[in-house]
Formats: structure tokens, sequence, C-alpha cells
């Protein structure tokens, strides 16, 4: 018959492609459990040496930060030392520059005077930084009295009192530099050293007198500056919004009520930089700069020993005057238009120089027509970046009262 079933003849083929199946499959297997059973076995091999390198680095990177702090130890003793060595040296170097009579006796009386405008300072007005200041500059500067007595009597000085002396001194230096620095520099210094004439016998000037301006007033044909004070600029204004006046008409207005047509009697001085002569002036027993410092209208200058100092702190602690409301004191308001004026100015050079027929003067940043005032370099004007340059070139300052 067609359908019949070939007889078997030992042979299953269906069980031989069963086994055969299985054998692959299972060999299958066995390969991909061998593949991950080594890559099992490369990364923890690599972390092994990962975390080996990262002993590694770190204990180099420890080392070299030990190695790094102990360089920069030895760099700031070797800097130490060097500090040390120049301070003694500078030490040695003073104390045998104000052992010298010729030398040490100057500075000592110089801080003898400092000294006693300190506690004279003290006694009127308290003891406040700038008297405490000159008080230890001058007591320093009296210390070079030791080494000029031990160099004439033959002593020997221990090394702390000689070290003493030479820091002492070197302090007293960086405290003048600071003060210079604090009031202004060498100007400031320059109008201390034009004041000097008032204290003592200046000459004498009296008459009626009229304002000119919020701290000049004129006495027959002289114009004098009252010293010691800094008026408001002209265009300076003073309170807060809509509040706001012109403080320097108004300490004008002021000083007119103190002198005008009433006999007033002056001490005068050197001169400013205007050429007006400098002067403590009174009406009557009245110290007219004090009591227009005391009103409120003008400011104690900002020197190291300023002579209104205490009435300045009167009117502030009253709110007196510029002080009821917004102030800015004269040099910082000059400060600002300075600089507003100098980033306008061609190669940062903001004074004008003018001439008029055959005056020639100066304007400032802040004078009221300054931004009227126009440059033409045909009739020989000019801008100036220091008012040094303008005078050196034959300009004046022009007149602001």
């Amino acid at each position: 018959m067609f359908w019949r079933r070939k007889p078997d003849r030992g042979f299953e083929w269906h069980k031989y492609i069963r086994t055969t199946i299985k054998l692959r499959r299972d060999a299958r297997r066995q390969r991909v459990a061998d593949a991950r059973r080594a890559a099992g076995q490369q990364m923890q091999a690599a972390g092994v040496a990962l975390a080996a390198g990262s002993r590694a680095a770190g204990g180099a990177a420890r080392e070299g930060a030990r190695a790094g702090l102990w360089a920069l130890g030895l760099t700031l003793q070797a800097f130490w030392a060097f500090l040390v060595h120049v301070l003694r040296s500078l030490a040695r170097f003073v104390v045998g520059a104000v052992s010298r009579p010729n030398i040490g006796i100057p500075v000592a009386l110089a801080g003898a005077i400092a000294a006693g405008a300190g506690m004279g300072r003290w006694r009127v007005l308290g003891l406040d930084r700038e008297a405490t200041a000159t008080l230890v500059i001058g007591l320093l500067l009296m210390a070079s009295l030791i080494a000029v007595l031990a160099r004439l009597k033959g002593w020997r000085l221990p090394g702390w009192t000689g070290a003493g002396v030479g820091v002492g001194a070197v302090l007293s230096l960086m405290g003048g530099a600071a003060w210079y620095a604090s009031a202004g520099g060498f100007g400031q210094l320059a109008s201390l050293t034009a004041n000097l004439p008032l204290i003592g016998t200046g000459r004498s000037l009296e008459g009626r007198a009229y304002a000119t301006g919020p701290d000049t007033l004129r006495i027959g044909n002289v114009t004098v500056r009252l010293s010691d004070i800094e008026a408001p600029e002209g265009e300076q204004r003073c309170g807060g919004g809509a509040n706001k006046w012109r403080c320097a008409q108004v300490a004008e207005s002021v000083l007119s009520r103190l002198v005008n047509g009433r006999k007033v009697s002056c001490s005068l001085g050197g001169n400013d930089e205007a050429g007006r002569r400098l002067g403590q002036c009174s009406a009557g027993q009245k110290d007219v700069a004090a009591e227009l410092v005391r009103q409120g209208y003008v400011f104690a200058d900002g020197s190291f020993l300023a002579r209104y100092a205490g009435e300045e702190r009167q009117a502030r602690a009253a709110k007196a005057g510029v002080w009821g409301g917004e102030v800015e004191r004269p040099a910082d308001f000059r400060a600002k238009r300075w600089e507003e004026a100098r980033r306008r100015a061609p190669e940062g050079c903001p004074i004008k120089g003018q001439v008029n027929g055959a005056s020639r003067f100066y304007v400032l940043p802040w004078a009221a027509d300054y931004e009227r005032a126009r440059v033409q370099t045909a009739r020989g004007e000019r801008w100036f970046c220091t008012e040094q340059e303008a005078v050196a070139a034959g300009f004046k300052a022009a007149q602001r009262g």
C-alpha cells in the first residue's frame, strides 16, 4: 500500500534531532556563561587596579602637599628673617641719625611741639583721635633725646632701648605720611605752613568789613579769607529732595550779618592759592570763623589739627545749618566734580585756562562759570591737568568770592 510506514532499521531520527539541538543549546549557554564570568573577572581586576592606582595617587598627593607646605614654611621663614634684618638695619640707621645732636635735638623739639599741641587739644576738645595721634607721634619723636644723650655721655644702650628709639622714629614717619595722605598730601602741609604766621605775631588789620563770599570779607582794599574753615562751593546744594538750598549763598548772608558795617580786627598770615590774605578775624568778642562753624554754615578744615573741630561737633549735634539735612563736605563735592569733568576733558585735563585781555586765569570744575567757559586755543587758552601746571604757565586762580 502507498501509505505503508517504512520499517525501523535501528535508528530513530527524531531522537537524534532533539539531542543535537539540545547539545547545541547547552553549548551556546555555556559560552555565554563563560563570557560573563570572564567579563566579571576583568571588571574585578580593573577595580583592583583602579583602587591601587587611587591609593598610589592619594599618597603622592599627600606627599606633594607636605612638600608644598614645607616649601611655603621655608619661604615665610626666609621672608621673616629678611624683614627682621631690614627693620634692624633701619632701626640702627635711624638711631645713628637721631643720635647726632644736630638732628636729634630738632626732632625732639618738633616732638615736644607736637606733644604740646596734642595736650592742648586734649584739654580743649577732649581726647579724640587727632589729639591721641598727635600725642603719640610727639612722644615718639621726643624719644630721640635718649639717643642724643647716649651719644654725648657715651652710654651703651640696651638692645631693646635702641630698637625702641628706632622703631619709634619709623612709626612717627609712618604716622606723618598717613597724616599727609589723609589731609590732602603736601598741599595740606603748604596750607598749614602758610598759616603759621597766624600763631603769634602776625600783621593786624582793622576796619569796617563787608562780606564778599561765604568765607571772605573785605576791609578797605584788602580781601581776607577766613583761615581754618572750608566753605561750601558756589554750585553746591545742601539739604535733600525739594528742600535743597544754595549753601554758599546762605553762608555769605550769615557772614554779612556778622560783619557788615562793623569794626573787625584780623590777624593776617600767608596767602591762599588765589593770592588773598589768610586771617583770623574777630567782630567784637566773637571769632567770626568759629561762629560760622558753630551755626553750621561752613565746615572746620580737614587738617590734622582742625582749629574748629569742637564747634563743628556742636553744630552737628544740634543739626544746625547744613547738618539739618543731607550734607556733603566741600572736598567731596570738588572731588566728584573733578572726576566728572576729567572724563569729558581732552586727555583727562579738566582745568580751563582762560584769557581776558591781559588777564590769564584758570577755572576749576566746581566753579559757577565752569560750564560756560570755552577753551579757545587761538587766543592762547588751554587745558591744564593740575593747578601747579596752570600757575607755571602764568595763569592765576579765578577769584571765588
